[in-house]
């Protein structure tokens, strides 16, 4: 490596090939030498690239030749670029367009809408992007007059990443203004990114955030909930658990609620199913042999007894005891736990035990124990 770096910062032809020969993948010379070098043939600089091949330095070799091509003929550079697949392809490209969109916007756009629809819908969500920043309006009608299906779903992601890095207020408006898509879906998604916090920033949720995606439609909310759910949980849980709770929680997939409530169950479990206890009987059940099976992990001789403290007309009870049950057949005192229970107990922790998916030893040796009782 030492070798070739010093190599590299006086011949970078002589440079990249020693490093392409010698299989360097994971070293970043210095670049004194390269940008010379690439201005004064990008292109023959790009195709010497694409032949001698050194991961790292590759990379951004081809990133400084962009740069370089884009001030003297950005469609030619673009066009030779479509025609090489792969990554450093990739990277000339992207380096070019998003260079040209900050020269002369209108004539980048221009060549993208005529170009082919494979090199469209490619370069399309780098170049949108870029475009958003200073207008995500007019990129987002660009996208919409010149792209299809899962093309124009990743441009619009691209765009609404763009928008947000500006103004992620008015990026959710513009998410709130599109019909409802696989495209608004992606764009609710970089929305929620951008405006919900960090896991464990301790900061709240802002509360025009979660009346923006109370707003969306069900497959936009749930896009913009997989991206989030994990962060917010972690950052925010009261805020989410309201949410969860209200009618916009309806159209929340089930899992959703089974991960807070999880989380909540692990730092206070009463206060996880009295939350579960407030939510529509579908989803509360699930939400609270979720929070009960956590609880009864971590302090399994007072969840138990809170349980059996439970009226037997309780609808939670029988739920939340073949949670425990579950839970409990895996626990190396199971039949000794077993063995201490009723026989209206025992008799529902057979059934939970016949239908787990066990090693039939173990199956068999916990039955036994239920049979001998």
């Amino acid at each position: 490596m030492l070798a070739a770096g010093i190599v590299f910062e006086k011949d970078v032809e002589r440079g990249l090939r020693l490093l392409s020969e010698w299989h360097i993948e994971n070293f970043g010379p210095g670049r004194t030498a390269v940008a010379k070098w690439a201005a004064a043939d990008p292109r023959h600089a790009a195709e010497f690239t694409l032949e001698h091949r050194a991961g790292y330095a590759s990379r951004f070799t081809m990133e400084t030749i962009g740069k370089a091509w884009a001030r003297t003929d950005p469609g030619g550079a673009l066009g030779f670029a479509a025609t090489r697949p792969g990554e450093l392809g990739s990277v000339l490209a992207t380096v070019v367009l998003q260079e040209w969109a900050g020269q002369n916007l209108n004539e980048a756009a221009n060549w993208l809408a005529g170009t082919d629809v494979r090199t469209r819908n490619r370069l399309s969500p780098t170049f949108v992007e870029a475009w958003a920043k200073e207008d995500a309006a007019s990129a987002l009608s660009w996208c919409e007059s010149n792209l299809a299906g899962s093309s124009l779903a990743q441009a619009v992601g691209g765009v609404l990443k763009g928008a947000v890095e500006r103004d992620v207020a008015g990026a959710a408006q513009l998410v709130a203004e599109m019909l409802p898509s696989a495209a608004r879906a992606e764009a609710a998604s970089a929305v929620a990114q951008k405006w919900f916090p960090e896991s464990f920033s301790g900061k709240a949720v802002p509360p025009e955030a979660i009346t923006w995606l109370a707003s969306l439609d069900s497959e936009s909310m749930k896009r913009a909930l997989e991206r989030v759910q994990w962060e917010w949980r972690n950052s925010d849980p009261k805020s989410m658990a309201a949410f969860l709770a209200s009618p916009a929680g309806e159209q929340v997939p089930a899992q959703v609620y089974s991960i807070l409530a999880e989380s909540m169950a692990r730092k206070n479990p009463a206060e996880a199913l009295e939350w579960a206890s407030r939510l529509p009987e579908d989803r509360g059940l699930q939400a609270g042999s979720d929070a009960f099976y956590v609880w009864r992990r971590s302090q399994p001789e007072t969840a138990m007894r809170w349980l059996r403290e439970l009226p037997s007309t309780d609808a939670h009870r029988q739920p939340f005891f073949q949670s425990a049950i579950r839970s409990m057949a895996n626990d190396p005192q199971a039949a000794e736990q077993l063995a201490a229970m009723t026989p209206t107990d025992r008799a529902t922790a057979r059934s939970v035990i016949e239908n787990m998916s066990l090693p039939e030893d173990r199956r068999a040796k916990l039955l036994e124990v239920i049979r001998q009782r």
